[in-house]
């Protein structure tokens, strides 16, 4: 092998260092500085993360302000009984009352068992109401707690169309409510 000339060793070692300093910088330079920055975004994620708890922290006394009060509140949304058939029967008096107030007449009322969810009661009530006792109704059930849901309502209005004037209508009402299980006093 031919000794190298001055010029070619100098680029040799030229190479050889640049080598090496991309070894250093690839091999531990990058790295430490990627870990670095890795970290200053977990630490960012953590410092976030410690603010939102310190703010879900915070609103534990508001919660539980609003649990009180919803438990306090919880006989306006459902109706209280011993057992889901005592709630339908609550449901039916409620119907009944209603419509005998408002001056209709009761046709039929019965529970409901099909498409029901758990925890709650349905009945069906056949009635026969003017416009205005149907209103005057409707707005009672809106407004009276226990709130209940009415699912269906179907009016008609056949002796009206026969008579030519304003008639009682038969309507049918299918009114549900959530139960809360209560034990008796």
């Amino acid at each position: 092998m031919k000794a190298l000339a001055q010029r070619e060793r100098r680029l040799v070692a030229l190479g050889i260092l640049l080598g090496l300093v991309a070894v250093v910088v690839l091999g531990a330079i990058v790295p430490l500085v990627g870990g670095m920055a890795a970290r200053a975004i977990e630490r960012s994620e953590l410092r976030e993360t410690y603010i939102r708890n310190q703010r879900v922290l915070a609103g534990i006394p508001i919660w539980r302000a609003q649990s009180v009060e919803q438990k306090s509140t919880a006989a306006k949304y459902a109706i209280v009984a011993p057992t889901e058939a005592l709630a339908a029967e609550l449901l039916k008096q409620r119907i009944n009352h209603m419509a005998n107030e408002e001056g209709g007449n009761v046709q039929t009322i019965s529970e409901v068992q099909g498409d029901v969810p758990e925890g709650w009661v349905k009945v069906r009530a056949d009635l026969q109401l003017t416009i205005g006792q149907l209103y005057k109704s409707l707005a009672r059930l809106e407004s009276e707690a226990p709130y209940v849901v009415v699912g269906y309502v179907s009016v008609a209005a056949d002796r009206a169309s026969k008579t030519g004037h304003a008639a009682p209508m038969d309507v049918r009402l299918e009114i549900s409510a959530p139960v809360r299980l209560a034990q008796p006093a």
